[in-house]
């Protein structure tokens, strides 16, 4: 796929995308990677029959790049797996079961299929959801709205951004004594707990609390304190992979959806009437632009962004918003300083930082016609409401795994020898550098 004789930019369909050709059947351009000369390759993708269950401890492939990390967990792990032997059966019943996802939005939503599959299997079970702080304004506050799932917060300081801490065995023993807690109210210890993210703090949490079974991944280390593991599948995506974890608990076999994520008639009527507060016109084509990212090599840059919306409003009727929170401010003022000199007024609108919260931004975003950001929440938020996607990604992660998934995605990227290089900071950012405005508007004219 990188030879000189190819575009090394390339779009990727979702599994639902609607932009199939003629010539295939309908949903076949989900399994094929287009190239501007519209060239169809097939991609790495592991569907979930692909072997992935284990009962015993095999060589893991450890998410670590330091090696004396790996080395310490490949040690670690051969000494608990010598000393500890899986001898707990799977449960008749599951009476009481909690799913793990305290980490960051895009994951929480490649949960939901998982989550929705798991209440459809079990429909008289007390389930439990536990994520972030963070992450918790995605869903309704009222658990009855969402499948009879309690929500659970939990901030696992060891996963915040910036990230400011590797390890947080204190607040391991925190979340330890919260399952304690909640497994108190609830009249006995979980039945079954559902490690979605294969985190060796969560893994370790669970074992204290007293899990009776326990499912997960252990390519972080302590794979040795699970019950059932699932091995890692190079190229299957997250919502298979979630997916293909509840299927190895002897569920299934389960159908594949997108994440979905729904607001209520008065909240989409919210969100038209927050847009029109700032002068968006409902009436005409809305692009949604969202410059920021987690991670700094996740940006493709503030002058491409600029860029980019100079070709939408000198070639197109559009009216362009740009979202974003606090943390975006930076990127989004070269974004802005970057289109000086050009009239922007009543063509741009600068949102960021002056939405008062996640469930607004889920109002608005709602209300465009296009969505174009980088890999980051907020895309993924938006793929998840049903919005059209354009999805700038970088080189950091393999968008096969990674990326949005919702009714109608692009992701558009170039190709480059160092990818899937999982670097937080990069010094030469070739995969963004090198990838071109004009690129990223031929793929937003397919959508509009």
């Amino acid at each position: 796929m990188k030879g000189a004789d190819q575009d090394p930019f390339v779009f990727f369909l979702d599994s639902s995308s609607k932009k199939a050709t003629d010539s295939e059947p309908p949903g076949e351009a989900s399994r094929n990677v287009l190239t501007t000369e519209s060239e169809r390759i097939e991609p790495p993708e592991a569907p979930r029959d692909a072997p992935s269950a284990q009962q015993k401890s095999l060589p893991r492939r450890y998410a670590y790049r330091s090696r004396w990390v790996v080395w310490l967990f490949r040690l670690l792990d051969g000494l608990g797996a010598a000393l500890f032997t899986r001898n707990r059966d799977r449960p008749k019943v599951f009476k009481r079961v909690i799913v793990l996802r305290p980490d960051h939005i895009g994951d929480v939503l490649f949960s939901l299929p998982a989550l929705r599959a798991l209440r459809k299997e079990l429909p008289n079970a007390r389930i439990d959801f536990l994520i972030g702080s963070w992450a918790r304004s995605l869903l309704p506050q009222d658990s009855k709205d969402f499948h009879g799932i309690e929500v659970i917060e939990f901030s696992a300081s060891w996963l915040g951004r910036p990230k400011k801490k590797r390890f947080g065995l204190m607040a391991v023993f925190r979340l330890a004594c919260l399952l304690r807690r909640r497994e108190r109210d609830l009249g006995g210890a979980y039945d079954l707990v559902v490690d979605l993210r294969g985190d060796f703090q969560s893994i370790l949490a669970a074992r204290l609390a007293g899990a009776r079974f326990l499912a997960g991944r252990g390519y972080t280390g302590l794979g040795f304190f699970l019950d059932l593991e699932l091995s890692e599948v190079k190229g299957r995506h997250q919502v298979e992979c979630n997916l293909a974890l509840i299927e190895s608990l002897g569920f299934g076999p389960l159908e594949t959806t997108n994440p979905k994520l729904e607001l209520t008639g008065e909240e989409i009527e919210q969100g038209r009437a927050l847009l029109r507060t700032y002068g968006v016109d409902g009436s005409k084509v809305v692009i949604g632009i969202h410059a920021g990212a987690g991670n700094p090599t996740k940006i493709w840059g503030g002058d491409k962004y600029a860029d980019l919306i100079k070709w939408i409003i000198t070639k197109t009727p559009s009216q362009v918003v740009i979202f974003g929170g606090p943390k975006d401010r930076s990127v989004t003022n070269d974004v802005v300083i970057a289109l000086k000199g050009l009239r922007t007024e009543g063509r741009v609108v600068d949102l960021c930082g002056k939405l008062p919260g996640l469930r607004s931004f889920m109002m608005a975003a709602c209300q465009c016609t296009v969505f174009v950001g980088n890999d980051s929440g907020p895309g993924h938020i938006a793929a998840a409401l049903g919005v059209p996607v354009i999805s700038v990604f970088s080189g950091t992660n393999d968008p096969t795994e990674w990326g949005p998934r919702g009714p109608s995605v692009v992701i558009v990227r170039k190709r480059v020898d160092c990818e899937n290089c999982g670097l937080t900071f990069c010094d030469h950012h070739s995969c963004m550098v090198g990838l071109d405005p004009s690129t990223v508007y031929k793929a937003l004219r397919r959508c509009v």
